[in-house]
This record gives C-alpha cells, structure tokens and sequence, in this order.
C-alpha cells in the first residue's frame, strides 16, 4: 500500500496541490488525506475509504476508475500476505547479517583477549627469569668473605680471566685481584629494593633485589647510587661496613662512595 499512496503524493506533489487544497475542495478531513499520503488506510473510516481515495483522485486530476482498481488490488489478501512475505524475509535477512557482525565482533574481541593473556604472560615469564638469573640466594646461606680474605686467596690461586660486574651466585666468584686504587662494594639488601649504580664511567646498571639477597661491584673511584628505601640495604666497602646512606622510607637519590669512607 505505501507504492500506491507514495505514486498519489508524486503526482500531488508535481502538481503543487496542498493537502489544504484538496480538502477545501473535497470537505475531507485533512488528516483522512494525509493518512491517504501516507499509505495508512487503516484509520481512515473504512465506510467511505473508496469514496476518499476518489476524491482524493480526482482533486489531483487522475482517474479515479482507475486508481480505485490499483488500490482494490493493493489492498487484496494475496496482495498483502505477499507484501508480508517479503517484509519477513527482508527482516531476516536484516536479522542474519546483524547476527554475523555480531558473532565477528565478539571473536575479535576473544582474539584481543587471548593476545592480552599472552602478552601480560610474556611479560612476567620475563620478569621472573630476570629476577632469577639476577639474584642470588638468601645471604644467611652464604658465607661472608671479607676483602682481605679475598685478594689472599687471589695471589695464590690463578688469575679468573672475568670481569666483576655482579656476584648473583651461590657460590663466590674469585675476582681478579684488585688493583690498590680499586673499591670493591658489596650491598645486602634486608628489605626488598629497587636499586640504581653507576660506577665510574661504565653504564648505569637497575635492579630489583629481593630480601636477603646481595650484590657485589669494582670501581676505580666512586660509586654513585640511588635506592628506593635508603634504609633497607647495607653497605661493605673493601670489607668495612660503612655508615647506611639514608633512613628506613626514605629515597636515596646520587649518593656517592667513595675510598674516603674507609678512613
């Protein structure tokens, strides 16, 4: 029905007739006429439905025998179940495809998910390995060894062709022995820390150290360091204890070590 009222308004409208024309004309209702235009049959008085749709015809200068045939055929059963036959299949069709974007959006979603899951995975398996190969075991299994001890048992064993960066094993790795200008730091950490060092001119070395671990590093001159809690880690300097460089809570940022510590 909305095909044979949507041809009656083209016409109307070629035309230039206003609705408010057709009803001064026709002493129809305006909104019967524009229920007319709008295909919506349904409201109009079913008595006189024919006789509007004539008028209506008529007014706009068509014939009238002939748009009621239209209109007998448009409003006919077949007519309409077919009408409604194609309106459900259209609506499924729209029903389908909506459905199929929706089924993509949502496996796209489970494949970001999936690749998060992965990605934060990664980053912790990372993570965990770096700790492992970077730490070492609680310091109340490890024996001490102090400076002295140490440069000792280097003159009489041979020479270790490695360079000291970090000490991260069970066992005590034998440093070259050290030139009389070297500084030889060990930090233990009795709180876990995050900890920054540069020594002399080597690049700046960043680490999480885990309670109870240790670290040891040479330098020529100085060390410069930064720690997260300046209270949670101890310092050995060439075998001698010396003064912690910050209080429990409280950052540590550039603070040097240097030999006149140990005087």
């Amino acid at each position: 029905m909305n095909h044979f009222s949507e041809e009656l308004r083209k016409e109307r409208e070629a035309k230039n007739i206003t609705l408010a024309e057709i009803a001064h004309q026709t002493r129809i209702n305006i909104k019967y006429l524009q229920a007319i235009d709008q295909g919506a049959f349904d409201i109009l008085p079913q008595t006189y439905v024919r006789a509007f749709i004539k008028a209506y015809a008529e007014a706009i200068g068509m014939d009238a025998t002939q748009i009621l045939k239209t209109y007998d055929i448009h409003s006919s059963p077949e007519h309409r179940q077919e009408n409604a036959s194609v309106r459900d299949e259209a609506k499924l069709n729209y029903r389908s495809e909506s459905t199929d974007n929706q089924l993509k959006k949502e496996k796209q979603s489970r494949s970001m998910i999936v690749l998060a899951g992965f990605a934060i995975a990664a980053i912790l398996i990372t993570l965990f390995l770096y700790n492992y190969f970077t730490e070492v075991v609680p310091a109340n299994n490890v024996k001490e060894t102090s400076f002295q001890e140490v440069v000792k048992e280097q003159e009489i064993a041979k020479p270790v062709p490695v360079t000291i960066d970090s000490v991260d094993t069970v066992k005590v790795v034998k440093p070259t022995v050290p030139k009389p200008d070297s500084l030889v730091l060990r930090i233990i950490a009795s709180d876990s820390v995050w900890i920054s060092i540069n020594r002399d001119s080597f690049p700046l070395r960043s680490g999480y150290m885990l309670k109870g671990r240790y670290r040891t590093y040479v330098a020529k001159k100085e060390f410069s360091i930064s720690v997260s809690d300046g209270g949670a880690v101890r310092f050995i300097l060439n075998g001698k204890e010396i003064q912690p460089l910050g209080v429990k809570g409280k950052r540590v940022k550039n603070a040097k070590i240097t030999a006149e510590q140990l005087q």
